[in-house]
């Protein structure tokens, strides 16, 4: 009976209070969680590992190759020693495999990137003009001869087998003159010989040397007004080294012929108050003539003698016209010359 009441009354306690059975079940997991923690938390220590130290990295041995002579010396001892004990084999076969062991690897070298190769190019060639002067020069230099007064010199050339042709003012009032002939080509210096003058012409400046000497005379032309504008080359001496002329080129300015006259030409003939308009036939060109360079030839561009060089040109003022000078035509050469050879006098003709 104690019993039935003891039921009875956790019965009606139990119902005066409903039961939650949510809160019932958050409340075990919240315990079971919290064992849990505290079980991760008092985990037994477990002991740290012991550092263990790096070793220290080891250089890498440098490989010396053995010098060549001691290679050869231990190629042939072990040589020797295995032909002395009969082993062919291994001096035949072995050691010719095994001495390139020993001997040095040569450090490979970079391949030099190869150039292209220069297209060779042609010698510059000689412009017209240059060409030309050379030619003349070569052709003639040995014909054009050094003429010496005592301290003064000119230049003649050859214009016949025997026979110099120069200007009046070279010789002077003298009747011998040393003649310079070159040696040869490509030879410095000259030999000389004595020169006899002949006839003379001051109004044309021209003399004739007669000379005991056998060269190859230029060969000769009339110029006219139809060569003004041609290229001219002239040799002479104005360097002053016998057996050596130098040479200068230009154009012809003007040619003045005999019935012609120039108004700016120098007005009385080299020497005398002839009027040098009057007969002589007179060529103008501009390239250079220095004193020295009396008496030498004018060039055309076919290497013809068309006259001589006698001075510059000067108007009737007196005063120099630059970069001009005047050389006695061929014509006027000509219309005097046998009388010259002959001694003559030809100012007045």
């Amino acid at each position: 009976m104690k019993r039935f009441f003891l039921i009875i009354i956790i019965l009606v306690t139990s119902c005066s209070e409903p039961i939650d059975i949510d809160a019932t079940i958050d409340a075990r997991a919240l315990r079971i969680a919290k064992n849990n923690i505290d079980k991760i938390s008092t985990a037994t220590p477990q002991p740290t590992p012991t550092i263990q130290p790096i070793a220290t990295p080891q250089p890498t041995p440098t490989i010396v190759p053995l010098p060549i002579d001691v290679i050869i010396k231990i190629a042939e001892e072990k040589a020797f020693e295995a032909a002395y004990n009969g082993d062919l084999y291994v001096v035949e076969q072995v050691l010719p495999t095994l001495v390139p062991l020993f001997a040095p690897i040569p450090t490979p070298q970079p391949t030099s990137t190869p150039q292209p190769t220069s297209t060779p190019q042609p010698l510059p060639k000689l412009i017209e003009g240059s060409k030309l002067a050379y030619n003349i020069y070569q052709e003639n230099k040995s014909k054009v001869l050094m003429i010496t007064v005592g301290n003064s010199a000119g230049t003649g050339w050859v214009i016949e087998d025997g026979w110099i042709i120069t200007n009046e003012h070279v010789v002077g009032n003298n009747k011998f003159v040393l003649v310079h002939f070159p040696l040869g080509d490509n030879i410095p210096g000259s030999t000389t010989i004595q020169g006899e003058v002949f006839g003379i012409d001051k109004k044309r400046d021209l003399a004739a040397i007669k000379i005991d000497h056998n060269l190859e005379p230029i060969k000769t032309r009339i110029a006219d007004v139809n060569d003004i504008g041609r290229q001219v080359v002239t040799l002479g001496y104005s360097a002053g080294n016998s057996g050596v002329p130098s040479s200068h080129s230009g154009i012809i300015s003007y040619v003045k012929t005999a019935s012609t006259t120039l108004g700016f030409e120098k007005g009385k003939s080299y020497y005398k108050d002839d009027p040098l308009n009057e007969s002589v036939s007179i060529i103008v060109f501009d390239a250079a003539a220095d004193p020295g360079d009396s008496g030498g030839p004018i060039f055309d561009d076919n290497g013809l003698a068309i006259g001589i060089v006698y001075g510059f040109l000067e108007s009737t003022g007196g005063k120099r016209t630059t970069g001009q000078q005047m050389g006695t035509n061929f014509a006027s050469i000509e219309q005097v010359w046998e009388e010259l050879k002959l001694g003559n006098n030809t100012t007045f003709k």
